[in-house]
């Protein structure tokens, strides 16, 4: 079978995969729905030249990418963070619609939407809520108009991760190499054009970027945004994985596989977890102590205040008192969790296991 690693040729595998797993329904919507989608976008975007065309001028300086492993509470810091209207953001319908003039096109349908409270993607109740309105990961922005995203193969067409014929081929087609080189570089730039839109609208502040997956490509980030900070958020993997399959079973297609898919799909992100710990580690081999700041999960949950102004100082921003006191009146509060992940055990790991497998996480992080 064919295969590239561009935005049609991950289209054409993930059609051929569908259509090989008998998922016909799914086949032709994506089919369909998707090229249409991408030209509308293209256009629109090529019209905002012409249209708005005054937000060339707005610059891109200094962004912040948050970045950890699924679960590791970077939503959660994110949108805190985003709730200081000091950093430029985006929200959902932003990284659908990309486009300044066609959001303007559809607001009312926006407004409808959200309106008629049919504007939810995702429910809160399976690990991680999406709605139109709600800040969201950056990332969202290459899995739908690029196809380049770990989201393709991990939520959106988990087939992809463990058939065959092309789990060796999705390993590689994220991640930096000289093979990805030339379209990752097109993806981050893709990135930058989008978040230079954010920044006109946000008057110019600083954008803050969850993207989790773009520890993957580094390299591309630093060519494009050579300036890029960097927050790495670390857990426990005892509490990552589980937490990470909770979510993996639960999302919308991972209710369309079946136990035996589900298996496959687990060990394929198991092995990728290992190299998400692994690869935040090379990477910050690669940056000078300036560019980044790391905090683990245990941080930002017990000793919030103190991970927010670490936080601060880093990007060298001065916090707003408003901002203070919600944060201060935010941890006073006692969390608690509203559901119970399952264990390790339960998804036929072992605490050894996971002991022996990400000991480098745990001499640096946990000791």
């Amino acid at each position: 079978m064919f295969q590239s690693n561009s935005t049609f040729g991950i289209y054409s595998t993930s059609l051929t995969v569908l259509f090989r797993h008998k998922k016909y329904l799914f086949f032709i919507l994506f089919l369909v729905l998707y090229p249409v989608l991408l030209i509308i976008n293209r256009i629109f975007l090529f019209l905002d030249y012409i249209l708005v065309p005054e937000f060339e001028k707005a610059k891109v300086k200094e962004p912040v990418f948050i970045m950890g492993v699924n679960r590791s509470g970077t939503t959660f810091f994110h949108k805190l963070l985003a709730s200081s209207k000091q950093f430029s953001t985006s929200k959902t319908w932003d990284l659908i619609i990309p486009s300044i003039s066609l959001r303007k096109f559809l607001s009312i349908l926006s407004y409808a939407l959200t309106y008629f409270k049919i504007d939810q993607i995702e429910k809160k109740n399976k690990g991680h809520q999406v709605k139109l309105d709600n800040i969201e990961e950056d990332e969202m922005l290459l899995f739908i108009h690029k196809l380049d995203s770990l989201w393709v193969s991990n939520h959106f067409i988990p087939w992809l991760k463990f058939d065959s014929k092309t789990k060796d081929f999705m390993k590689h087609v994220y991640r930096d190499s000289s093979k990805n080189e030339n379209r990752n570089i097109k993806s981050m730039l893709f990135c930058k054009d989008f978040f230079q839109r954010q920044a006109f609208l946000h008057k110019n502040k600083p954008h803050l970027s969850k993207s989790n997956p773009f520890i993957f490509k580094i390299d591309s980030i630093l060519r494009v945004f050579p300036d890029a900070k960097f927050v790495f958020l670390v857990r426990d993997p005892l509490e990552t994985i589980p937490s990470y399959f909770s979510l993996q079973e639960n999302v919308k297609f991972g209710n369309l596989l079946s136990d035996k898919e589900i298996k496959l799909l687990r060990k394929e992100t198991y092995a990728e977890i290992v190299e998400w710990y692994k690869e935040t580690e090379k990477v910050k081999s690669k940056l000078y102590k300036k560019q980044f700041i790391t905090l683990t999960y245990a941080q930002i949950t017990n000793d919030l205040e103190n991970s927010i102004k670490s936080f601060y100082k880093f990007t060298g921003k001065k916090m707003t008192q408003k901002f203070q006191k919600q944060v201060s009146d935010y941890a006073s509060k006692k969390y608690i969790k509203k559901h119970q992940n399952k264990t390790i055990e339960d998804y036929g790991l072992t605490k050894k296991q996971i002991l022996n497998d990400f000991d480098f996480v745990y001499q640096e992080y946990f000791v």
